[in-house]
């Protein structure tokens, strides 16, 4: 039995100014012995009243033998003789209008089972067994933090369809979410509330556990034998409204007391509830006493605080509102109770966490108060939305929303955020989660699969609600237990074998939880390939330098050998695959794991990967370099020269000015000759090599006859570029390629095939930009025919882009000097042939527009024009 603070001015004046955290040991009913007699004491706050007095089992119910006495600052008492422990009674509350209603105690710590709405006299006592979690528990900052968000009246029920009592919960939940690899859980309704179709947001009994599930002692256990696992508990908090039930809070004293008397301020129009006035002290107590109690009393680890937006903003939902004295919409008072619930908080119960439901940009939300408000952590709604926005897309049009998953890291560094998908994205006609997924059912798992493996690997705390991890098919319910059968199906199980290994992965590699907040504890390494909806990224830890590669393909398309940029070569290993049969995939194999020393997408090295449809790979270096010595990460890329090809920057230099400007047979030869160099030094590239080559380069190698058709089909600046086009070139139709006009003023791919000679079979990999790509296309199209030798005869061309060289080939054929036709917009670089039959310097191609065609015909010059689908050959005009 705890001795209650006496009812003196001195400690009733505490309450008035704020300075009594604890007004449960004031106010409330408790056991107690006065004058040598033992009885329980009442107190309550009610200064409209024009009478008070307590009725219960203790006397009958009868409201004129225990009336309370009124003492100072509107609060009243009395000491109730033989009351005691697990006797039921109520408030009967008078008010200025002379009307009588019976009400629950405010500070009430155990209620009767709705729908009776008794409060219990309770003084139960329990023995704590976690003082070694309690001494160590944090907020976790630099600790993993996954959260089971569970609805602990639904997540089981008894045979007879009762609830669980919180001891039976205790050790079912305990074992479940022991087994999932979760380090927190977060119970909903669990405060008392009247209506189970609030899911425990419309709180009575701020002080109570709800008594469906047992009594304070039973709750006691459930956390107790939670923290013996290792697991943190947690609870969602309802500061923000209340219901308007008689019973409750609501008009407590006849009036207006716990609520806004304005109803532009304290009725809330969505969710028909009354709105805290947190311009007043008892209030602003009462509920900071509710948070205190249950972090110290109960043992509880941190409040997820619902609703704050709409505590914060005077017009949420509403179309008329009060300004606040400045003239603005903030709730300067809620602000300033939100300040001051924090730093009780954590004053009072050390390490525990704070969490913010708040959907909105406001700033600060975890910046420590007086500052900010004071929260450790919020809820990524905008990384919820985007997310679930782009993955309800259909895949074929996933390519215009392609950023909606990169926007995150805009902001991500601004907060401590907790991805969550919690109870409210899978009710009301939402689906739930595997069921939003477009597709028929293999695909819906397997897009499910890969979203929870981006939410496991981006930065953030994790929070997934109950009947997810398994892929649940049905919305939630909250009058029935979860469908735990689903969970012995396959298709299911492979959903849960998934979250068990992206838990084992996020609690045991510290690159996924220790660096959420800052900027290089995720790096992009390809970002913007919104054509194939292809993302890669690292995550990093900086103190130990260990960091994981994280490749998503999110479409419904297999991709063979796609290349993806690393920032260090030597073996890799393959820790996740979405696609594994083990979590209902296809169990698709990856070639070999060896980075190549080719650079790709701003990084040293690459990989070649088969990328599973509607997936995400995981892989890890087997031996990790360290920060000094990695190349390509963060700014480390931009000051480190890449030794691996200081040899063929002469080359790249070159296309780069060519791709600017005039290219001349100067530089030409100066580029051939340093690539013919790099081939001699790799030209013992073997088969497997081969198949790290761009499509295009690969075909090259096949068949010494191939060659004549290669610049035909060399990528040359179409719609997709080489990396795009890596392991989907078997799933597109070859589309009509561009020709290129040669330094003879052939088009590419124009009859006359030479054999490849053996340093060009063993051609290294390219990977290049692809830019330098179409660079390189034409280039090999001009050099094919050296001084001296026969230029290749021209074709027809294809395209209606396609152009004849006309007269030009024909008088390069004979050795005669070629008619030059008038110079047009950007022309391509066109080498004259002399008398000779040597090159002369470039001359620009001709581009002739069509009004021009006349003039040229006039001067001799056979022009060119487009070709249309039906003619495929050029005309004179």
């Amino acid at each position: 039995m705890t001795s209650p603070l006496p009812l003196d001015h001195e400690h009733l004046q505490k309450l008035v100014t704020a300075d009594l955290v604890r007004p449960d040991h004031l106010l409330g009913a408790h056991p107690t012995t006065e004058g040598g007699v033992e009885g329980v004491r009442f107190a309550v706050w009610a200064p409209s009243a024009t009478h008070v007095s307590v009725v219960g089992d203790f006397n009958g119910w009868n409201g004129f033998d225990n009336a309370l006495n009124r003492l100072d600052f509107g609060c009243w008492g009395v000491f109730v003789p033989g009351a005691r422990h697990g006797q039921r009674y109520k408030y009967r509350v008078t008010g200025q209008a002379g009307q009588t209603v019976d009400k629950m105690d405010p500070y009430g710590t155990f209620f009767e089972t709705r729908p009776a709405t008794g409060s219990i006299v309770w003084d139960g006592a329990y023995e704590w067994n976690d003082g070694e979690w309690m001494q160590g528990r944090s907020a976790g900052f630099d600790r993993p933090v996954s959260i089971y968000e569970c609805h602990a009246p639904s997540w089981g029920k008894r045979d007879d369809g009762w609830f669980l009592n919180y001891r039976e919960l205790a050790h079912r939940l305990g074992d479940y979410v022991t087994y999932m690899g979760y380090t927190h859980v977060e119970l909903l309704g669990v405060m008392e509330h009247p209506f189970d179709g609030s899911w425990g947001y419309q709180v009575t009994g701020y002080y109570a556990p709800t008594s469906r599930m047992g009594n304070p002692e039973d709750f006691k256990y459930l956390v107790d034998h939670l923290h013996g696992l290792g697991i943190g508990v947690l609870l969602d908090w309802v500061p923000g409204h209340f219901p308007t039930d008689p019973a409750g809070l609501a008009s407590f004293d006849g009036g207006p007391l716990f609520e806004y008397a304005d109803p532009r301020k304290g009725f809330h129009h969505d969710w028909n509830t009354l709105i805290f006035d947190y311009g007043r002290n008892e209030v602003v107590m009462f509920l900071i006493g509710s948070a205190v109690k249950w972090l110290q009393d109960f043992h509880v680890d941190g409040l997820r605080v619902d609703a704050v937006a709409s505590m914060l903003y005077l017009d949420f939902s509403r179309t008329e509102w009060i300004p606040n004295i400045h003239g603005g919409r903030e709730n300067l008072e809620a602000i300033a109770f939100l300040k001051r619930l924090n730093e009780v908080a954590h004053h009072m119960a050390p390490g525990v966490m704070m969490i913010a439901e708040e959907s909105t940009s406001f700033p600060g939300v975890t910046t420590p108060a007086p500052f900010g408000l004071g929260f450790d952590y919020k809820w990524a709604m905008g990384w919820m939305n985007d997310n679930l926005g782009y993955f309800k897309e259909d895949p074929l049009w996933r390519a215009h929303h392609h950023h909606a998953l990169t926007f995150f890291n805009a902001y991500r560094t601004s907060e401590n955020f907790v991805l969550a998908i919690s109870h409210d994205e899978v009710v009301h006609l939402k689906k739930s989660m595997v069921m939003k997924m477009p597709g028929e059912w293999y695909a819906q798992r397997a897009q499910y699969r890969a979203f929870l493996g981006l939410m496991w690997s981006t930065p953030g705390k994790k929070l997934l609600f109950m009947g997810q991890e398994f892929g649940q098919s049905t919305e939630w319910n909250h009058d029935k237990e979860l469908p735990w059968y689903m969970a012995d199906q396959p298709d299911h199980r492979g959903i849960m074998n998934l979250v068990r290994r992206l838990n084992d992965l996020y609690v045991n590699r510290p690159d996924w939880h220790t660096a959420d907040t800052r900027e290089e504890g995720m790096l992009w390494t390809s970002a913007d390939d919104a054509e194939h909806s292809v993302y890669a990224y690292l995550r990093r830890d900086p103190a130990s330098g260990a960091w994981s590669l994280i490749v998503a393909n999110l479409t419904p398309i297999y991709r063979d050998l796609y290349p993806i940029g690393v920032p260090q070569g030597g073996d890799y290993r393959l820790l996740l695959s979405t696609d594994d049969g083990d979590y209902g995939g296809f169990g698709t194999q990856q070639p070999d794991l060896t980075a190549r020393e080719e650079g790709w997408n701003g990084q040293t090295h690459h990989l070649r990967l088969n990328l599973p449809p509607s997936s995400v790979l995981v892989l890890e270096p087997v031996a990790w370099m360290s920060p000094a010595e990695l190349v390509g990460i963060g700014d480390a890329a931009q000051d480190t020269p890449n030794v691996q090809h200081q040899e063929a920057l002469p080359v790249q230099s070159a296309e780069r000015e060519w791709v600017g400007g005039a290219f001349t047979e100067a530089q030409a030869r100066t580029a051939q000759t340093a690539r013919t160099a790099r081939i001699a030094q790799t030209a013992q590239t073997g088969d497997a090599e081969a198949r790290l080559l761009q499509p295009e380069e690969a075909r090259d190698l096949a068949a010494p006859e191939s060659a004549a058709r290669k610049a035909a089909r060399e990528w040359v600046g179409g719609s997709s570029s080489p990396e795009a086009n890596a392991g989907a070139g078997s799933m597109v139709p070859n589309a009509a390629t561009t020709p290129e006009l040669s330094a003879e003023g052939r088009l590419s791919g124009e009859s006359g095939e030479s054999t490849p000679t053996p340093e060009h079979q063993a051609d290294p990999v390219e990977l290049e930009s692809t830019r330098t790509l179409t660079a390189r296309a034409s280039r090999k199209a001009a050099g094919s025919a050296g001084p001296g030798e026969e230029a290749p005869q021209t074709r027809k061309p294809r395209a209606s882009r396609a152009k004849k060289a006309g007269a030009e080939a024909e008088s390069a054929a004979d050795g005669s000097e070629p008619a030059r036709p008038k110079r047009t917009r950007k022309p391509k670089a066109v080498a004259e042939a002399g008398a000779d039959g040597a090159t002369a310097e470039a001359k620009p191609a001709p581009k002739p527009r069509k009004p021009r065609a006349k003039k040229a015909a006039a001067d001799g010059a056979e022009t060119p024009v487009q070709a249309t689908p039906d003619q495929h050959t050029p005309t004179e005009e």
